[in-house]
């Protein structure tokens, strides 16, 4: 009997013992686990960029101390209200579009959008992102691009006043020159054949013929490199202006499809529209040799639309023009007025160039007016 207790006390000591080690394990388990938590919370709260995580309800989970220093507003107040409430009501219609392809499943890379700040102005913000459908969130970092892009927007409009420098220069200098040229060999060559010096002559004109067709296409270059201003008719007199140009200067079909009443967005984003319709054009005649292109421009419903369309070879599938900068400024220039560059192929042949962008609202009886300012 003494035996039989001894056995049984010790197989209960040896269980005790372990279970004292399966407790020891799970205590070093969830100290290491309290550990990684811990450093998780401080990368979290340590990051200079915006990191959050949002539902799919439209309000902000959690975010970092960084929100704050960025935009002014408490982190209770971000998250009382739809984090679509903050967005610039321009880019709300995108917003919503990326939020439901996060929702399927998709990524978001490199999405911009503004966001107000608490002083009422906008802060441009560039997302990364992606969703874990079984919880219902969003995770994302954001960064703070409102400098960089203002720095951006500023060298544009520097290469946009050298280009239309170098337009009034060519036209006013250049053309000036040519066309006094021009009048002198025309002078020459009838004195010339006033005096019987008829192969000189002829040489003569055909030099005052040639100084015409420079002149012709110097003109036509200062037409291209010319501003788009307050003072023009609106965008639809520009584009029709810019096709029959194209139609002179490089002989091929050029046309306007423009549906009216035409909305006028604003200067700076006529400006814009102008030049991607003008790259666009450019690129069509010097790497698609087109033959046909049609400009469409078209303004319903909030949102503008403005195609250009050609016959040409096609946008090449591995090609360096792919990569150029004149399709990188494109989509830049799309960029800043709130909208977005599609580029593709054509059936059977062509390219396809579509800038997509947001009108601005309609206010104070009517008149069009731009929202708060983009980037300050």
């Amino acid at each position: 009997m003494s035996e039989r207790n001894e056995s049984t006390k010790a197989g209960l000591l040896e269980e005790l013992a372990a279970l004292r080690r399966e407790v020891e394990i799970l205590e070093v388990s969830s100290a290491r686990a309290e550990g990684v938590e811990d450093e998780y919370a401080l990368f979290f709260t340590q990051s200079l960029d915006l990191l959050c995580i949002a539902g799919f309800d439209g309000y902000f989970k959690r975010l970092n101390p960084v929100w704050t220093t960025s935009l002014g507003w408490t982190l209770d107040e971000l998250q009382a209200k739809p984090f679509l409430d903050f967005v610039h009501p321009d880019d709300r219609a995108t917003t919503l579009t990326e939020v439901d392809r996060l929702a399927e499943g998709a990524e978001s890379l490199c999405f911009e959008n503004r966001y107000r700040h608490r002083d009422g102005s906008y802060r441009w913000l560039r997302w990364n992102a992606r969703s874990v459908s079984v919880r219902q969130e969003i995770y994302a970092t954001a960064r703070d691009v409102t400098q960089q892009k203002r720095l951006e927007r500023e060298v544009l409009e520097v290469v946009d006043r050298e280009r239309e420098r170098l337009g009034r220069e060519l036209h006013d200098g250049l053309c000036q020159t040519l066309a006094g040229i021009a009048a002198l060999s025309s002078t020459l060559s009838k004195q010339l054949e006033a005096n019987s010096e008829f192969v000189v002559s002829a040489a003569a004109a055909d030099i005052n013929k040639l100084l015409n067709e420079a002149i012709g296409e110097a003109r036509d270059l200062a037409r291209g490199l010319g501003p788009v201003g307050p003072g023009h008719a609106g965008l639809d007199t520009a584009l029709e202006a810019l096709a029959l140009n194209i139609q002179h200067q490089f002989r091929i079909s050029c046309t306007l499809e423009c549906d009216r009443p035409v909305v006028r967005p604003g200067r700076e984003v006529e400006a814009h529209l102008f030049r991607i319709a003008q790259e666009a054009i450019n690129n069509a005649v010097t790497h698609g040799r087109a033959k046909r292109i049609e400009i469409g421009l078209s303004m319903k419903g909030g949102a503008g639309s403005l195609r250009v369309r050609d016959d040409g070879v096609g946008l090449p599938e591995e090609s360096r023009y792919a990569e150029g900068i004149g399709l990188h400024t494109m989509a830049y220039r799309a960029r800043l007025i709130g909208g977005s560059l599609d580029v593709r192929r054509r059936s059977p042949r062509g390219t396809a160039v579509t800038c997509s962008f947001p009108l601005p609202a309609i206010r104070d009886g009517g008149a069009n007016q731009r929202h708060a300012s983009d980037d300050t």
